[in-house]
């Protein structure tokens, strides 16, 4: 298999997948691709860069779940459903946004669309609450009513704008 970007995220968020943020690695990321490290660097900068390059393929997968025209309730939900799919999802995401927001934002959740003010409010919202119901998850804590108060709180904020 040739060394991509789009390998080198499949490969990232597998290993995201299986064992977390914490052993994602450049190093073990080669291991995985059966590479040498700096083979990863013609790729993909540094670890921040990873982590944008992540982003943006759980972005991807938001924007194909909901078009740039989506209720932005709807699109809240769906970027929450994505980023709980990968173990430290949110927190990846979080990095990302806090590195590259333009660049990780969903289309129906962006400046463009809502405002500056309103989808700073909103991405900062999802990715806290889920980072919050990530850890919890990590800690046998109940989330069994996460996705009611989450969407609740979420609509309480699209609809004060």
């Amino acid at each position: 298999m040739a060394l991509t970007a789009e390998s080198i995220t499949t490969t990232a968020l597998s290993i995201l997948s299986q064992y977390g943020l914490g052993d994602l690695s450049m190093r073990r990321l080669a291991r995985e691709l059966d590479v040498q490290p700096s083979a990863l660097y013609w790729h993909v900068k540094d670890k921040q860069s990873l982590l944008i390059l992540i982003s943006r393929s759980l972005k991807a997968e938001v924007d194909a779940l909901c078009p740039a025209t989506a209720d932005p309730l709807a699109a809240a939900m769906s970027l929450r459903e994505v980023l709980l799919k990968y173990r430290d999802g949110a927190e990846i995401v979080l990095l990302g946004y806090s590195i590259a927001p333009t660049d990780v934002a969903p289309r129906a959740l962006s400046a463009d669309r809502l405002g500056a003010e309103l989808s700073h409010g909103i991405l900062t919202l999802t990715l806290g609450a889920v980072a919050v119901e990530q850890n919890r998850r990590i800690f046998d804590v109940d989330t069994a009513e996460a996705a009611e108060n989450f969407a609740a709180n979420a609509a309480r904020l699209l609809r004060s704008s």
